[in-house]
């Protein structure tokens, strides 16, 4: 499912633009798109699950540059696209990463253009940032983001994943092998803590010699083999995720 959200405190261009949206040929059966008539109600939702955001530069109260940085503390991912009808982008507006910027004066020919590569972009990032997972035949998608380790099993490697992530359940089988793992998420910021499981640096929220806790409580351990190259990956995305933060 891809999650779309346009927020602008004008109720008439919240709906003229939902309807351009869900008219569009790349719009598909898979897409869902809800409204919100400014920053505050948007964030107050559950912002992070939306992979295109598309907002207003000029609303009352909490502005679209201010919301787009509270959106990106929860979803570094998602398409942003911002809104305006006289405001230029500015330097800072940059720090957001938006993809791209739509003038509200623009014809519709133009407007559907820009519709159109928006939502092919978000499902192009959709794609990536999601995870197959197969067991007995069977086959689930899962949002990246939402695992926090895979360990190795006798039949392939059970992941653990955030609560909701897979319904009631927080295990998932998967017939593929932890290597193969390793290999399609490396990129994404997973590491061998030991030669039996990665986890999700993300998902780290302590972290000792020999010792690691994950976001939901779980304790693991660091292993000699794989304590070096774990601690540098550790410190490089925390060193990433702080000079980020302080340019913002």
């Amino acid at each position: 499912m891809v999650n779309i959200a346009i927020v602008d405190d004008n109720t008439a261009f919240l709906q003229e633009m939902k309807q351009n949206i869900e008219a569009c040929k790349e719009f598909t059966a898979d897409m869902v798109c809800d409204t919100y008539c400014s920053g505050a109600d948007f964030l107050q939702a559950d912002c992070g699950a939306y992979q295109l955001a598309i907002m207003d530069m000029q609303m009352a109260g909490m502005g679209g540059y201010e919301t787009a940085q509270k959106l990106r503390e929860k979803n570094e991912n998602a398409v942003i696209a911002f809104v305006s009808g006289v405001v230029l982008p500015e330097p800072e507006h940059f720090r957001v990463q938006p993809y791209r910027y739509l003038l509200k004066s623009a014809d519709i020919d133009e407007r559907m253009r820009d519709i159109g590569e928006l939502l092919l972009e978000t499902k192009r990032r959709s794609r990536r940032e999601m995870a197959e997972v197969t067991s007995d035949g069977e086959a689930r998608r899962i949002p990246v983001g939402s695992i926090l380790y895979i360990e190795k099993t006798k039949r392939g490697s059970r992941l653990t994943v955030e609560a909701g992530a897979a319904g009631s359940r927080n295990t998932l089988q998967s017939n593929e092998r932890l290597e193969d793992w390793y290999a399609q998420l490396c990129a994404q910021g997973f590491e061998y803590a030991h030669t039996s499981y990665i986890v999700n640096l993300k998902a780290v929220t302590k972290i000792m010699q020999n010792e690691l806790t994950m976001s939901n409580g779980d304790r693991l351990g660091i292993s000699r083999t794989c304590s070096k190259k774990f601690h540098q990956s550790f410190s490089m995305y925390f060193h990433k995720k702080y000079k980020r933060g302080a340019e913002e």
